[in-house]
């Protein structure tokens, strides 16, 4: 057994908030940090890490333990595994542990696997140095643009085409000859005996789960190796197949050297192959991942879900891309994450744009001196709905099959999205990209989920009867959204207004600042800037009599925030649910209006709407109040 003394060594210098960052984006919560949950697949942060008491604990699926236990739930180890990676990270020397038999054959295969995966990686990288064994690996990465910092950033090796040099090292090193066939490394004589290497002349790249360990490889071939028995080419890539320690479909290939890149970006930018990853993060992307030669899974949207707040999808510009995109599209739908789509270089995010055109993939493009292209394909990415949207409408154009085809994978798409919310407003997207009574694409859906007909009314969004239009853009283009008709302001707005009236000193916090671009009632964003000026808003609510409803200004002067325990996160929320409120609206008026000029061949106009929808995307209500004025200012002078 390990000391006790030499566990509580541990628990306290380790850090349990840089642990768990390792697996999930935690955001700070007060005095603790809150993110989604790596246990189960949930869509509102319930997951809680109190670094205070070196806790973890979460509300939706009653996981809870210390750092010791999150490295054992979420990696499979060992109590004693997960204190020997624990002790290594933080430098914490553990003695040598006496395991009973049983549990020593327990994991005993599997600590194997992973020590042999590290001396088939250490063996890899010290032929690539060599200069002569590994001049091939070497001029072969220079070709590719891959220097020495990524070469090492990726623990990049090279199998040399000799048929036994890993099977001799490993002998030299104890290995277990059978457990390195299981992994795929080496594999059996049938005739002769012995083993003899599956990597040869392979650029070999490792697969480097968080934590460290390398639990697979994928070997990329360099040279012209001659045909196999049956006349046909040997692969590209040899994978590792699936093992104790690894399946594929629950890792990625980056995704350690990625991490970071995706939580200052907060995006996961997925790719096809492992040198696309590479030459990326060589040219400067470094929060690129991809499969491991699968098609995405929804473990692996899980995974990535954690770590960035959206998933930008860049799959190469040829059928093969197309196909994957669409497959990715639907996955990240279903797991409930943001997913962009990056444009056509060089063509505005309007209908129409879809994955790298031309069969160009991301590699090809940065070794042609497309970084810059690439970056901006990235950074203007195109929402997932309205791709596909654009996308079933471009195929349903012709006839009434083709529509057909169109409203069959509209189902499919929107029968994965749960929240019914959501799910209204794409559909109600659809029935306006295709051009097409809203009950069709209603029972569409319904008929892809199993639940026969459903009727047009079923399911349809419920409004707040003091919400605002959700018309403000298309129906009054010479009018802000916030001057409307008068009548009772919407209720949530007056909350707002009414925790500021009793706690001013709230107003001059950049959540204020940020709540006032969502107030939509004019009357009570005269009101908050008058406040801003130094007037209170409890004297302005005296004398606002006649501007506001009776109701209205009861609410404003109730003094109901007054005990409020913590006003500034009620702050902090509200304003984050107005935010949601005015998104959803702004959407569905921007896709609206896309349509329109898409249809009309008006690509400024769509142009324009797309950085606005950009704006929409990411909360800056200042900006798209302007874009929109302009737009509304330039389609009046049009006519």
């Amino acid at each position: 057994m390990i000391p006790d003394e030499i566990i509580s060594e541990i628990r306290s210098r380790a850090d349990i908030v840089a642990v768990i960052g390792q697996h999930v984006q935690l955001r700070k919560a007060g005095r603790s940090w809150k993110g989604l949950c790596p246990f189960h697949g949930e869509k509102t942060p319930s997951f809680n890490v109190i670094p205070d008491k070196s806790f973890f604990h979460c509300f939706g699926c009653q996981k809870n333990g210390d750092v010791f236990t999150f490295i054992m739930e979420l990696e499979g180890k060992s109590f004693i595994e997960a204190a020997e990676q624990l002790g290594q990270r933080f430098g914490i020397e553990i003695p040598r542990v006496e395991e009973n038999p049983e549990v020593r054959r327990a994991h005993g295969e599997r600590r194997s696997m992973l020590e042999i995966n590290k001396l088939a990686t250490q063996f890899f990288r010290e032929v690539l140095a060599d200069p002569k064994r590994g001049e091939a690996g070497r001029a072969y990465l220079e070709k590719r643009g891959v220097g020495a910092e990524i070469t090492d950033k990726f623990q990049l090796g090279y199998a040399p085409p000799d048929w036994h040099g890993l099977v001799d090292f490993l002998k030299t090193k104890r290995a277990d000859l059978e457990i390195a066939a299981k992994l795929g490394l080496v594999a059996k004589q049938p005739k002769a005996g012995g083993y003899y290497d599956r990597f040869r002349d392979r650029l070999v790249c490792p697969v480097v789960v968080p934590g460290g360990d390398v639990v697979a490889f994928s070997a990329r071939v360099i040279g012209k190796p001659p045909p196999a028995a049956d006349g046909s080419e040997p692969p590209k890539y040899i994978n590792s197949p699936e093992s104790a320690i690894y399946k594929k479909g629950k890792h990625l290939f980056g995704l350690y050297q990625a991490r970071e890149g995706m939580q200052q970006t907060g995006r996961a930018v997925l790719v096809e192959g492992n040198f696309d990853v590479i030459t990326l993060h060589q040219a400067g992307f470094n929060q690129v991942v991809a499969p491991l030669g699968t098609a995405l899974t929804l473990d692996q949207v899980q995974m990535l879900k954690r770590l960035a707040g959206a998933i930008v999808l860049l799959y190469d510009g040829d059928k093969a891309g197309y196909k994957a995109t669409m497959h990715a599209l639907q996955t990240c739908v279903e797991a409930d994450v943001e997913v962009l789509v990056a444009s056509r270089p060089g063509h505005a995010r309007s209908g129409g744009a879809g994955p790298l055109s031309g069969g160009v993939d991301p590699d090809s493009m940065v070794a042609g001196g497309g970084a810059e292209q690439l970056r901006d394909a990235i950074k203007n990415a195109q929402g997932g709905i309205e791709f596909f949207c654009f996308e079933v409408w471009g195929k349903a154009r012709t006839n009434a099959d083709a529509k057909t085809r169109a409203l069959e994978e509209v189902g499919k798409l929107v029968g994965k999205i749960e929240n019914p919310i959501k799910r209204d407003l794409v559909i109600d997207t659809f029935a306006k990209a295709l051009d097409t009574d809203v009950a069709l694409v209603r029972n569409a859906v319904a008929r892809a989920s199993g639940q026969g007909h459903r009727g047009p009314a079923q399911g349809a969004p419920q409004r707040h009867p003091n919400a605002p239009s959700s018309s403000s853009f298309a129906s009054s283009e010479n009018t802000p959204e916030r001057e409307k008709t008068p009548g009772p302001p919407p209720i949530e707005e007056v909350e707002l207004l009414s925790l500021l009236a009793d706690h001013p000193h709230l107003l001059a916090t950049p959540e204020a600042d940020n709540a006032f671009w969502l107030l939509t009632d004019t009357r009570l964003r005269d009101m908050y800037s008058a406040a801003r000026d130094g007037r209170s808003l409890l004297a302005q609510t005296s004398t606002a009599v006649q501007n506001l409803p009776s109701p209205t200004i009861k609410a404003l002067l109730s003094g109901r925030y007054v005990e409020a325990k913590d006003p500034s996160a009620l702050l902090a929320q509200m304003t984050r649910d107005l935010g949601h409120r005015k998104r959803m609206t702004q959407r569905r008026e921007l896709e609206k209006l896309m349509v329109e000029a898409q249809r009309r061949g008006d690509r400024d106009m769509a142009r324009k709407l797309a950085l606005a929808a950009e704006a929409v995307r990411k909360g800056d209500f200042e900006l798209v109040d302007q874009l929109m004025a302009e737009i509304a200012s330039n389609r009046k002078q049009a006519e």
